[in-house]
């Protein structure tokens, strides 16, 4: 039997609200290289499930998560101001900066790539939890900064050694964080959306 499954929800009209930040065309480009070099250990990029480049993106929280089966609009007509109050809180607070993935690795879903922990993204997440009420079901309280590759379109194709070739790839892709928005996602994974409010990052980048 695969270890690995492919994603229910991929493509699927599904509601999240979710703070994020599109990649910029150097990081894009750069997450393309990488997932060419996974592509080939797949042996086939039919093999997988790869979102369009111009929807690569960074997702920092979920404030009301895809996965979650609740009526998510009617929960934030209620609690959506509480959230876009803290949200500009952190973006005037944060200062800009550079989010460095170094290590790539594979799960039952999918192949992501992973941060070394920084305060500004921990700092976000701590206060959303603390200050917007739990949706029904919970948040995700990850332990990491990731960020998807792609998921498994053909899980039983995947050769036996995939996840142990993928994970020894050399990764080095820094992401620069300067300006987060709030989104209503439409389409898993941001195949469709609106964003609710998008803010730079007030105070000048340092180097971190």
């Amino acid at each position: 039997m695969t270890p690995f499954i492919r994603d229910q929800y991929w493509s699927q009209p599904l509601i999240s609200y979710t703070v994020m930040q599109m990649l910029e065309p150097a990081a894009r480009e750069a997450c393309l290289a990488v997932l060419h070099q996974v592509s080939g250990i797949a042996g086939s990029a039919d093999h997988l499930l790869i979102a369009p480049a111009d929807t690569f993106h960074l997702s920092l929280y979920a404030i009301a998560p895809v996965r979650s089966d609740f009526d998510k609009d009617a929960w934030w007509q209620i609690h959506g101001e509480t959230a876009l109050a803290a949200f500009r809180r952190w973006c005037d607070a944060q200062p800009a900066a550079v989010l460095r993935f170094r290590k790539l690795r594979v799960t039952q879903t999918a192949v992501i790539a992973v941060a070394e922990p920084h305060d500004a993204v921990w700092n976000l997440r701590r206060m959303l939890r603390a200050e917007v009420p739990q949706p029904p079901g919970g948040t995700p309280n990850y332990d990491m900064i990731h960020m998807t590759l792609a998921r498994y379109a053909q899980p039983d194709k995947l050769p036996a050694d995939f996840a142990t070739r993928v994970s020894a790839l050399p990764l080095a892709l820094d992401v620069r964080l300067f300006e987060a928005t709030l989104m209503r996602e439409t389409a898993y994974p941001l195949l469709g959306g609106k964003p609710v409010e998008t803010h730079a990052l007030k105070i000048p980048e340092t180097a971190v």
